[in-house]
């Protein structure tokens, strides 16, 4: 296997962005960062790219930002610096990658791995599998957006518990509260997640490409300023060539093809 911390792998339709460093718990370096950033845009430029699967190579899902590098950055508020904005980017763009995306995870999932998650459109977590925050145990700052992310997905109460205790969630707890989407068998968590990266890159990418900027955006306004960014995204959708083509298909009893062509989000 390649000696690059993160490999960009294509299966058809889907890609892996697969992290590898597996002696290391797919720790992050800034060098994962910037090939993760560097997929990112090679997907947002092949058309033909349906869905997006980020896993880890070996036992681990990815335990965070490696302490080796960051350890050497903290007397160093500059450098420092520089390297959160490398990592927040990396985030955002697979965040705003038009591309469904879904977490793959089958192994611990910590700290900067668990923040990972929240980029992710959708999550597969194994049964069993340590997922959680867990900067607190060591008197460290969660870095990679934990603070704001984690509480738009469970609410200000759970965020601040699972950041402030440094606890573990249980996966069936995690599903519960919306952190995840399913949970498996670990040994099943790539098939799942394949499974799920199908489903999706069957449907329409403008579609797909569409709703998650609608509702990336929507998310920071108020429901009527949301609803109406919203009106004009479902106006040229429901005009496009996808749409007719699935009207065509139910009128038809069939299933609908769409070419690979999405938007920019």
């Amino acid at each position: 296997m390649s000696s690059l911390p993160v490999l960009l792998e294509l299966h058809g339709q889907i890609a892996h962005v697969l992290l590898n460093r597996p002696e290391k718990l797919n720790a992050l370096t800034a060098d994962s960062l910037r090939l993760i950033k560097e997929y990112v845009r090679e997907i947002q430029a092949d058309s033909s790219i349906r869905a997006v699967i980020v896993r880890g190579a070996g036992r681990a899902f990815c335990a965070g930002a490696d302490l080796g590098e960051i350890g050497g950055l903290t007397t160093d508020a500059a450098a420092f610096d520089s390297f959160l904005d490398l990592w927040h980017s990396a985030y955002d763009e697979v965040a705003e990658l038009p591309v469904p995306t879904i977490a793959a995870v089958h192994g611990a999932a910590l700290a900067g791995g668990f923040e990972l998650t929240h980029v992710c459109d959708f999550v597969v977590l194994g049964e069993g599998v340590p997922f959680g925050d867990q900067h607190a145990n060591y008197g460290f700052y969660p870095g990679g957006g934990g603070t704001q992310r984690l509480a738009r997905l469970i609410g200000e109460r759970r965020a601040k518990w699972l950041l402030m205790s440094g606890e573990l969630i249980d996966p069936r707890e995690a599903q519960a509260l919306g952190l995840v989407n399913d949970v498996v068998p670990a040994g099943m968590v790539l098939d799942r997640a394949t499974e799920l990266a199908r489903i999706l890159a069957a449907k329409s990418p403008e579609l797909n490409a569409d709703l998650k900027r609608t509702i990336r955006v929507g998310a920071e306004l108020s429901l009527r300023a949301a609803l109406a960014q919203e009106r004009p995204h479902v106006l040229a959708h429901m005009t496009s060539q996808d749409a007719a083509a699935g009207l065509g298909a139910f009128r038809e009893r069939s299933v609908p093809s769409f070419p690979d062509r999405r938007i920019a989000t």
